[in-house]
Protein backbone atom coordinates (compact mmCIF):
# COMPACT_ATOMS: atom_id res chain seq x y z
CA UNK A 1 0.00 0.00 0.00
CA UNK A 2 1.18 3.45 -0.85
CA UNK A 3 2.10 5.34 2.21
CA UNK A 4 0.30 8.36 1.28
CA UNK A 5 -2.95 6.11 1.29
CA UNK A 6 -2.37 5.53 5.27
CA UNK A 7 -3.10 9.50 5.68
CA UNK A 8 -6.47 9.62 3.65
CA UNK A 9 -9.51 8.89 4.90
CA UNK A 10 -10.83 5.09 3.93
CA UNK A 11 -13.99 7.48 2.40
CA UNK A 12 -13.77 10.59 1.06
CA UNK A 13 -16.42 13.17 3.06
CA UNK A 14 -19.20 14.41 0.95
CA UNK A 15 -19.93 17.95 0.75
CA UNK A 16 -22.82 18.50 3.64
CA UNK A 17 -20.23 16.04 5.69
CA UNK A 18 -17.72 18.70 5.27
CA UNK A 19 -20.19 21.35 5.66
CA UNK A 20 -20.87 19.89 9.10
CA UNK A 21 -17.43 19.55 10.12
CA UNK A 22 -16.96 23.63 9.24
CA UNK A 23 -19.37 24.45 11.39
CA UNK A 24 -19.06 22.01 13.86
CA UNK A 25 -15.49 20.73 14.39
CA UNK A 26 -14.62 16.74 14.88
CA UNK A 27 -13.44 17.75 18.49
CA UNK A 28 -15.59 21.06 19.50
CA UNK A 29 -14.93 24.65 18.85
CA UNK A 30 -12.46 24.80 21.90
CA UNK A 31 -10.17 22.54 20.81
CA UNK A 32 -10.06 23.89 16.94
CA UNK A 33 -9.31 27.34 18.58
CA UNK A 34 -6.39 25.34 20.96
CA UNK A 35 -4.90 24.56 17.84
CA UNK A 36 -5.04 26.98 15.54
CA UNK A 37 -3.70 29.27 18.49
CA UNK A 38 -0.83 26.55 18.75
CA UNK A 39 -0.15 26.60 14.86
CA UNK A 40 0.18 30.58 14.77
CA UNK A 41 2.06 30.64 18.18
CA UNK A 42 4.63 28.20 16.96
CA UNK A 43 5.76 29.68 13.66
CA UNK A 44 9.33 30.95 13.80
CA UNK A 45 9.55 34.70 14.05
CA UNK A 46 9.93 37.31 16.79
CA UNK A 47 6.77 38.27 18.20
CA UNK A 48 6.62 41.50 16.69
CA UNK A 49 6.60 39.62 13.00
CA UNK A 50 4.05 37.23 14.11
CA UNK A 51 1.79 39.44 15.46
CA UNK A 52 1.75 42.30 13.15
CA UNK A 53 1.39 39.29 10.19
CA UNK A 54 -1.54 38.29 12.21
CA UNK A 55 -2.83 41.38 13.04
CA UNK A 56 -2.78 42.69 9.03
CA UNK A 57 -4.24 39.31 7.61
CA UNK A 58 -7.47 40.17 10.33
CA UNK A 59 -7.50 43.61 8.80
CA UNK A 60 -7.72 42.68 5.40
CA UNK A 61 -10.29 39.68 6.25
CA UNK A 62 -12.42 43.15 6.74
CA UNK A 63 -12.16 44.24 3.26
CA UNK A 64 -14.65 42.83 0.52
CA UNK A 65 -12.33 42.03 -1.61
CA UNK A 66 -13.32 38.59 -1.75
CA UNK A 67 -10.62 36.39 -4.13
CA UNK A 68 -7.68 38.76 -3.19
CA UNK A 69 -7.38 38.33 0.64
CA UNK A 70 -4.52 35.72 0.54
CA UNK A 71 -2.92 37.87 -1.91
CA UNK A 72 -3.25 40.89 -1.03
CA UNK A 73 -2.48 39.69 2.78
CA UNK A 74 1.82 38.36 1.50
CA UNK A 75 1.69 41.65 -0.16
CA UNK A 76 0.83 43.27 3.56
CA UNK A 77 2.76 41.13 5.83
CA UNK A 78 6.27 41.61 3.27
CA UNK A 79 5.55 45.41 3.59
CA UNK A 80 5.20 45.37 7.51
CA UNK A 81 7.45 42.52 7.82
CA UNK A 82 5.10 40.33 9.38
CA UNK A 83 5.31 36.73 8.94
CA UNK A 84 3.44 35.80 6.26
CA UNK A 85 2.10 32.55 7.43
CA UNK A 86 0.48 34.90 10.44
CA UNK A 87 -0.93 36.80 7.69
CA UNK A 88 -2.59 33.66 6.14
CA UNK A 89 -3.74 32.48 9.49
CA UNK A 90 -5.19 36.07 10.89
CA UNK A 91 -7.02 36.08 6.98
CA UNK A 92 -8.73 33.21 7.61
CA UNK A 93 -11.00 34.57 9.97
CA UNK A 94 -13.04 36.09 7.75
CA UNK A 95 -15.03 32.37 6.04
CA UNK A 96 -18.20 31.31 5.51
CA UNK A 97 -19.39 31.70 9.07
CA UNK A 98 -18.15 35.49 9.72
CA UNK A 99 -18.74 36.56 6.45
CA UNK A 100 -22.42 37.84 7.07
CA UNK A 101 -21.18 39.20 9.90
CA UNK A 102 -18.17 41.20 8.82
CA UNK A 103 -20.43 42.24 5.28
CA UNK A 104 -22.98 43.68 7.52
CA UNK A 105 -21.04 45.42 9.71
CA UNK A 106 -18.96 47.19 7.48
CA UNK A 107 -21.79 48.18 5.25
CA UNK A 108 -23.61 49.67 8.42
CA UNK A 109 -20.69 51.22 9.78
CA UNK A 110 -19.78 53.06 6.05
CA UNK A 111 -23.27 53.93 5.60
CA UNK A 112 -23.02 55.76 9.11
CA UNK A 113 -19.49 57.22 8.07
CA UNK A 114 -21.05 58.37 4.63
CA UNK A 115 -23.95 59.68 6.44
CA UNK A 116 -22.15 62.24 8.10
CA UNK A 117 -21.55 63.56 4.83
CA UNK A 118 -25.10 63.59 3.63
CA UNK A 119 -24.41 60.53 0.88
CA UNK A 120 -26.13 58.05 2.94
CA UNK A 121 -26.78 54.63 0.48
CA UNK A 122 -29.74 53.39 0.51
CA UNK A 123 -30.33 50.86 3.60
CA UNK A 124 -29.93 46.74 1.65
CA UNK A 125 -30.76 43.93 3.67
CA UNK A 126 -28.39 41.07 3.99
CA UNK A 127 -29.14 38.12 1.06
CA UNK A 128 -29.29 41.29 -1.57
CA UNK A 129 -25.73 42.07 -0.20
CA UNK A 130 -24.40 38.84 -0.51
CA UNK A 131 -26.13 37.64 -3.89
CA UNK A 132 -24.70 40.99 -5.26
CA UNK A 133 -21.15 40.77 -4.13
CA UNK A 134 -20.90 37.17 -5.00
CA UNK A 135 -22.79 37.47 -8.73
CA UNK A 136 -22.09 40.90 -9.94
CA UNK A 137 -19.22 42.80 -11.29
CA UNK A 138 -17.39 45.68 -9.28
CA UNK A 139 -18.89 48.16 -11.45
CA UNK A 140 -22.10 47.43 -10.59
CA UNK A 141 -21.83 46.83 -7.27
CA UNK A 142 -19.44 50.42 -6.56
CA UNK A 143 -22.89 51.76 -4.80
CA UNK A 144 -22.75 48.49 -2.21
CA UNK A 145 -18.71 48.50 -2.37
CA UNK A 146 -17.92 52.16 -1.19
CA UNK A 147 -19.41 51.98 2.04
CA UNK A 148 -18.15 48.69 2.97
CA UNK A 149 -14.53 49.95 2.20
CA UNK A 150 -14.65 52.80 3.98
CA UNK A 151 -16.45 50.84 7.29
CA UNK A 152 -14.07 48.19 6.64
CA UNK A 153 -11.14 50.61 7.38
CA UNK A 154 -11.86 51.88 11.16
CA UNK A 155 -13.21 48.02 12.24
CA UNK A 156 -9.66 46.91 10.12
CA UNK A 157 -7.64 49.38 12.13
CA UNK A 158 -9.36 48.74 15.98
CA UNK A 159 -9.40 44.80 15.04
CA UNK A 160 -6.08 44.43 14.19
CA UNK A 161 -4.43 46.77 16.57
CA UNK A 162 -6.28 44.24 19.24
CA UNK A 163 -4.70 41.51 17.94
CA UNK A 164 -1.70 42.52 17.43
CA UNK A 165 -1.33 43.31 21.13
CA UNK A 166 -2.90 40.03 22.34
CA UNK A 167 -0.82 37.56 19.75
CA UNK A 168 2.22 39.77 20.98
CA UNK A 169 1.75 39.45 24.37
CA UNK A 170 1.09 35.31 23.99
CA UNK A 171 3.98 34.77 21.43
CA UNK A 172 6.35 36.48 24.05
CA UNK A 173 5.13 34.49 26.58
CA UNK A 174 4.95 31.08 24.50
CA UNK A 175 8.74 31.71 23.38
CA UNK A 176 9.99 32.36 26.81
CA UNK A 177 8.63 29.71 28.45
CA UNK A 178 10.06 27.38 25.51
CA UNK A 179 13.81 29.13 25.58
CA UNK A 180 13.17 28.00 29.39
CA UNK A 181 12.20 24.66 29.11
CA UNK A 182 15.46 24.51 26.67
CA UNK A 183 17.33 25.59 29.05
CA UNK A 184 16.26 23.74 31.28
CA UNK A 185 16.87 20.61 29.32
CA UNK A 186 20.38 21.71 28.59
CA UNK A 187 21.24 22.02 32.11
CA UNK A 188 19.97 18.52 32.44
CA UNK A 189 21.73 17.02 29.88
CA UNK A 190 24.85 18.82 30.82
CA UNK A 191 24.90 17.63 34.36
CA UNK A 192 24.23 13.59 33.04
CA UNK A 193 27.09 14.30 31.08
CA UNK A 194 29.28 15.25 33.39
CA UNK A 195 28.47 12.84 35.81
CA UNK A 196 29.22 9.87 33.35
Amino acid sequence: MPHFMLFRRRRPLKPHQKLVQFVWPKGGWARALRYYGKRLLRLSGSPHSIASGFAVGVGLAMTPFLGFHYLLCFVAAFLVRGNVLAAVLGTSIGNPLTFPLIWFGTFETGSLILGWFGRRPEPIDFDHLAHKLLTDSWREIWPILEPMLIGAIPIALVLGAVSYVLVYIAAMGFQSSRRERFAVRRRTLHGHHHRH
